[in-house]
């Protein structure tokens, strides 16, 4: 198939981008039957609930993948040989696994108390979806495994081909939804989705090997303490960015029916140009960034890292202006079906028209993620990670319980601006040619504009 095919590093911007953005519009149209269907209540809260905790829990695996297997991979495969480099991949495929199962099988004991804790849902309402919850564990296991198959194919150059697979998956969650509604409930959105996994994770594991004829037999640890040392401390502080993720979605879950749902849906329509615009030009630049590093051509590491950060945080702001201006708009045209009220239509633009302005700083913090795990310095973006998910922990717990769901996107953002500022110091002592007016200027600019554009939108969604 053309598809499954390595790329160059602009067009696997371009078309994993095309086909990402499409694997996420589907995914945005599951969630969105969701409410479409059961409307936002308890039942949609529970599952947006559960299944964010099981994606956070995700996410720490993928980190570790992303900040150290792979640039460790990459190293070792341009430095020593490509079968010792898929030989070290293998034992952490293997790792991966086992202590996923294990994960999964602890979850499965006593998960009414478990849920009453870790949420601030009543026992009745967790009691009385417990097998919807027992349905998205088998996710924690086919993401996590999911995730690092994708990784190691980006870092092939297979750019495309991981996110066309990825389809499968929301196309399954979709599908499931419509025809098995009725019979299933709520519950036929996990059971949609633990089908795709699989069917994604037989397509991945089936391009390895007739794409790259990989042997999952052959597995070495060889490199695992230089593995460890470098990963203690990205893990360390991505355990604070997981906790900083986790804890507005408790405060939530305290908040009327439906208010969960409600900021889920802004937040997922934030992901579409995320993707686009953000996660995919972070994810490609980055397997750039650890070649560049890894053969020490630091000249044109400068000029890449040069143009990334001034001409996209400007475009990204461009895009939020016009994105914030049309979130009452956006937001009647998508929930003005089915069971959804106005009053969580509201809360949607409300939180769009202000989260939206995320953009521009998190892909600037992406990039600086992808440079410092290329250099090794994954302790000094600990202190980095600490500081700025650590005030964004204290700016939640302080102020959405006493200012509601409209103070959630000043509290998660502000923060990311002061990081820029901090962060970029570091930066100039492991590539002095970085040094440029310009990019301080830009970082002024969107850093001053955005905040004013936030504050006008928080008093009005207050007011």
């Amino acid at each position: 198939m053309l598809l499954l095919k390595t790329e160059s590093y602009r067009k696997g911007v371009i078309y994993s981008s095309l086909f990402n953005v499409t694997g996420k519009s589907v995914a945005f149209i599951q969630q969105w039957l969701i409410g479409y269907y059961f409307g936002m209540g308890t039942a949609s809260d529970v599952f947006f609930f559960t299944y964010n905790i099981i994606l956070f829990l995700s996410y720490f695996f993928l980190n570790m993948t992303t900040s150290v297997l792979i640039p460790e991979g990459m190293k070792i495969r341009n430095q020593e040989s490509d079968e010792a480099s898929r030989s070290f991949f293998n034992g952490f495929i293997l790792i991966y696994v086992i202590i996923a199962l294990f994960v999964t099988g602890v979850s499965l004991f006593d998960i009414q108390t478990f849920f009453s804790v870790v949420s601030s849902f009543p026992e009745e309402i967790v009691g009385s979806n417990i097998k919807l919850i027992i349905w998205c564990l088998p996710i924690i296991t086919l993401n996590i495994v999911v995730s690092i198959l994708t990784e190691i194919l980006a870092s092939y150059k297979y750019f495309t081909a991981p996110n066309l697979v990825t389809f499968i998956n929301y196309v399954s969650g979709v599908i499931f939804i419509v025809l098995f509604h009725d019979k299933f409930g709520i519950v036929s959105v996990a059971q949609g989705l633990v089908l795709g996994y699989l069917i994604n994770l037989a397509v991945l594991l089936l391009m390895m090997r007739k794409n790259l004829q990989w042997n999952f037999l052959r597995i070495s640890y060889k490199n695992t303490r230089t593995v460890i040392h470098a990963g203690i401390f990205s893990q360390a502080g991505y355990v604070i960015y997981l906790l900083a993720l986790y804890v507005p979605q408790n405060l939530f879950s305290a908040l009327p029916a439906g208010s969960l749902t409600a900021v889920n849906f802004a937040d997922k329509i934030l992901t579409i140009p995320g993707i686009f615009l953000v996660t995919q030009i972070t994810n490609v630049m980055g397997i750039k960034i650890n070649n560049l590093v890894s053969t020490n051509d630091l000249s044109k590491f400068s000029e890449l890292l040069h143009k990334l950060l001034i001409v996209v945080p400007i475009s990204l702001f461009i895009v939020s202006i016009a994105i914030s201006l049309s979130s009452g708009f956006l937001s009647e045209l998508l929930f003005s079906w089915g069971k959804y009220d106005a009053n969580s239509t509201r809360i949607v633009s409300g939180i769009l028209a202000t989260m939206i302005f995320y953009l521009p700083f998190s892909f600037i913090f992406g990039i600086y993620t992808k440079v410092y795990n290329a250099f090794g310095k994954q302790k000094t973006f600990f202190w980095l990670q600490l500081l700025t998910q650590g005030l964004t922990i204290l700016l939640y717990l302080v102020i959405i319980p006493n200012h509601g769901l409209y103070s959630y996107p000043p509290c998660r953002i502000l923060p990311y601006i002061m990081a820029l500022f901090i962060g970029m110091v570091p930066l100039y002592g492991y590539c002095p040619g970085i040094k440029s007016p310009r990019i301080l200027l830009c970082y002024i600019l969107v850093s001053v504009l955005s905040i004013g554009f936030i504050s006008v939108s928080t008093l009005l969604n207050v007011g």
